[in-house]
C-alpha cells in the first residue's frame, strides 16, 4: 500500500514544526478542516499555544506548510515518472493515476480536501500557493500526453483535466460511502484499464 504522505512513523523523532504539520492532519481527520483552531493543534502537539505561535504565527502557515508538503511527495514522484525514457507516455498516465489515486486512498482523501479547504479560502498566499502547485501539475501531464503524438480525440490539456478529477471523485466517494474492495480495484488495474479507455478515444 502507498503510505500516506501525511504520516510519519514516529511523530516523536521529528523536529517540531513537522510533528506539527503531521498532528494538523490527525486533528483533520478527527474533526475535519471547518472550526480547527490553534488551540487544538497545541494540544494535539503537546505544547503551550504560546510555543505553536513560535513555529506557525497561524492556522493559514501551518495549512501552507501542509500544501509544501503535499507537492514535494504527491508531485515530485510525477515529475520523476514524466523524466522516464523506459515508458511510454501512456504507461507514464497510468502510473500517475494509480500514484495519485492510492495517495488519496491511503491518506483518507485529505489532498483532496486540503484543495478544497484552500480553494475557498480568503487567505490569498493560500490560494496562490495552491495554484501553484496545481497548474504545476496539469503541466507535468499535459507534457506527458503530448508524447502521445497526434490523432486521439483529446488534447494534452483535456487528458491532464480529466486525470486530474478522477482521484477526486474517489476521494468524495470514499469519504461519503468509504468501500475498501471498491478503493483497491480503483488502485490497481482499473486505473490502467480507465486511462487505455480515454486515450483509445
Amino acid at each position: 500500500m502507498t503510505k500516506d504522505i501525511f504520516q510519519h512513523p514516529d511523530p516523536e523523532s521529528l523536529p517540531r514544526r513537522d510533528e506539527i504539520v503531521a498532528r494538523t492532519f490527525e486533528l483533520v481527520r478527527e474533526r475535519g478542516f471547518a472550526g480547527l483552531r490553534m488551540r487544538q493543534i497545541a494540544e494535539k502537539v503537546g505544547v503551550t499555544e504560546g510555543a505553536l505561535y513560535r513555529h506557525f504565527p497561524s492556522k493559514e502557515a501551518i495549512l501552507l506548510a501542509l500544501v509544501d508538503r503535499m507537492e514535494a511527495r504527491l508531485l515530485a514522484p510525477v515529475r520523476q515518472l514524466a523524466a522516464r525514457t523506459d515508458l511510454s507516455a501512456e504507461e507514464k498516465l497510468q502510473q500517475v493515476l494509480q500514484h495519485h489515486l492510492r495517495t488519496v486512498v491511503a491518506s483518507q482523501s485529505l489532498p483532496i480536501l486540503l484543495i478544497s479547504e484552500v480553494s475557498f479560502s480568503e487567505h490569498e498566499a493560500l490560494r496562490a500557493r495552491m495554484r501553484q502547485l496545481i497548474t504545476a501539475y496539469l503541466g507535468t501531464l499535459e507534457g506527458i500526453a503530448a508524447q502521445l503524438g497526434p490523432g486521439g480525440e483529446f488534447d494534452p490539456r483535456e487528458i491532464a483535466v480529466l486525470l486530474l478529477g478522477l482521484p477526486a471523485a474517489v476521494a468524495i466517494t470514499q469519504r461519503l460511502l468509504p468501500d475498501a474492495e471498491l478503493a483497491g480495484r480503483l488502485t490497481g488495474p482499473v486505473a490502467s484499464k480507465l486511462v487505455h479507455l480515454i486515450l483509445s478515444r
